[in-house]
């Protein structure tokens, strides 16, 4: 029986290797448009604003700043405020079912108890944590109410002693930071010398800064003070850490070679030349073929 006279150059003649030059083509065509629109723009985009994420690191530096402790749970890591077990006088509402939190407590080398109202919990079991202000406020406002005292329990309170500063002092140090640790700064180029001269003017500065207002930003304690050095140190260490990253313009450079790489990968996943892998000719007696 006469086979039929495939000519492979001739459209619709049914040649396969025409065919599959078509098809290489197509999906050259088609990478090329896509490379220019989707990695040129908004995959590269993703790639230099995840790179240059400065949010994360200033949020780390604000938990630091309020001494917040580092807990984990079926979740992961988040961040808490810093806390401390006390046994509490618990007592309660007639009227309400309030029940108020009372921590007793003395002062090291006095002899007079004071009483301090931590928290407050509703009949829903729903609790409050009261900062010292409201708790003054509230506890002046019991005097005239009649309340049944339901014994001593004991609860989690948050320890101030544990937060280096206070809220001035937290809002102060972060306006700071935040002019240091900026996109900016990963972005310009930095030589050795100038990196060193800028820490060293930061340095001097906010040791002067902190030394002046101490006692205005929470550093109220002796163990508080004890932390001064070591807050000033973490401070430096980080944004010199900062401009590591653009010393000789590395961060830069960096960013132009994985942009780079993600278009090539990018690319190649999608047909590109060295990656197109073109099936071989249909042979009944090669099964590698079918």
């Amino acid at each position: 029986m006469e086979q039929p006279n495939y000519n492979p150059q001739v459209p619709g003649d049914g040649g396969i290797d025409f065919t599959n030059q078509q098809l290489q083509q197509r999906n050259m065509d088609l990478a090329s448009a896509l490379s220019s629109q989707a990695f040129g723009n908004e995959e590269e985009q993703n790639l230099i604003h995840y790179q240059l994420e400065t949010d994360k690191i200033l949020e780390r530096i604000e938990h630091f700043l309020k001494g917040d402790q580092i807990k984990f749970n079926d979740k992961g890591q988040y961040f808490a405020s810093p806390t401390k077990t006390v046994l509490c006088n618990v007592k309660r509402d007639s009227k309400t079912g309030m029940q108020y939190y009372f921590y007793q407590y003395k002062e090291k080398g006095s002899e007079i108890t004071t009483e301090v109202l931590v928290k407050i919990e509703n009949k829903d079991g729903v609790e409050t944590m009261l900062v010292k202000a409201d708790s003054l406020l509230i506890s002046s406002k019991l005097k005239r109410v009649t309340l049944i005292d339901e014994g001593y329990r004991y609860t989690e309170i948050d320890d101030e002693d544990k937060k280096p500063l206070n809220e001035y002092g937290v809002a102060e140090l972060m306006r700071i930071m935040s002019m240091y640790i900026t996109k900016e700064t990963f972005l310009s180029r930095y030589e050795e010398e100038r990196i060193n001269e800028i820490m060293g003017d930061l340095g001097d500065s906010l040791n002067n800064f902190l030394y002046c207002n101490y006692e205005k930003m929470g550093m109220d304690t002796k163990f508080k003070e004890s932390k001064y050095t070591l807050l000033i140190l973490n401070l430096l260490h980080t944004v010199e850490s900062c401009y590591r990253r653009a010393l000789g313009g590395a961060e830069q450079e960096n960013l132009r070679t994985r942009a780079i790489v993600t278009q090539n990968q990018g690319i190649g996943q999608m047909g590109m030349p060295g990656n197109i892998h073109v099936k071989k000719r249909w042979n009944p007696l090669k099964p590698n073929t079918w």
